[in-house]
């Protein structure tokens, strides 16, 4: 009779323990960024204690992209170090944070400045490709200009390439990238060949795009320091 009672006893207990477990951020988590640089993440953690991230920032010019590893204790206290490559440079950093089944956030110390995140797990983003017309107001200035916005093999990366009409006159090829977040969340780098223009003028821009409405407002700020905003509509 003694062995029914065991059973009982360790199903009793099961759920306890299962409780018990220590947090862990295995998997992979949208991340926002604050701080010294502003953007958007995906972060996956392994299993073996690795992981690695991509995202689209104000200062990345694109694509950044970092590995790292890290490691986690049973009140869920996370930590790790990461090396990244942004802009064409190479930098570190060390995390510290707190992990839930539903939240991630904490602080960043690396050689490129100070950051905060906050994130939670990954979740389907919309689809933003396909022909998108804007107007780009800078000051008094509005310049049309028409996007084409593929899917790259980067999930919630988007390839951007278009056209406007200078002020002064004269056709000018736009070329960036845009990374989707949860809640229509959206941020764009892009790279503008002005006519005439020595060096191309560099755009960073975010805000909230409706995909199911085709529309959409990003502002941001010019590599000159001027205020951009636009307004997008497919």
């Amino acid at each position: 009779m003694k062995f029914p009672l065991l059973v009982a006893a360790a199903m009793l207990l099961a759920p306890i323990s299962a409780l018990a477990a220590p947090p862990s951020p295995v998997g992979t988590w949208e991340i926002n960024l604050a701080g010294a640089d502003q953007g958007i993440a995906y972060v996956t953690f392994e299993e073996d204690q690795d992981f690695t991230a991509y995202g689209v920032s104000r200062e990345s010019n694109g694509v950044f992209t970092l590995s790292g590893t890290w490691s986690v204790n049973e009140k869920g206290v996370l930590t790790g170090s990461y090396t990244e490559l942004i802009d064409g440079e190479n930098v570190t950093g060390s995390i510290s944070g707190k992990v839930t089944a539903k939240k991630l956030s904490g602080k960043i110390a690396a050689t490129n400045g100070n950051f905060s995140f906050k994130g939670a797990p990954e979740k389907v983003t919309q689809d933003l490709s396909g022909s998108w017309t804007g107007v780009a107001v800078l000051g008094k200035t509005r310049i049309p200009e028409i996007y084409q916005i593929i899917a790259t093999e980067i999930p919630h990366v988007f390839q951007v390439s278009g056209t406007g009409i200078h002020p002064q006159g004269g056709e000018f090829t736009i070329s960036g990238t845009a990374i989707a977040g949860s809640a229509g969340k959206v941020r764009i780098f892009a790279s503008s060949e002005y006519p005439g223009a020595e060096f191309p003028g560099l755009t960073n821009v975010a805000g909230t795009v409706n995909a199911s409405r085709n529309k959409g407002t990003l502002k941001g700020f010019e590599s000159t320091g001027q205020a951009i905003k636009i307004q997008l509509r497919r």
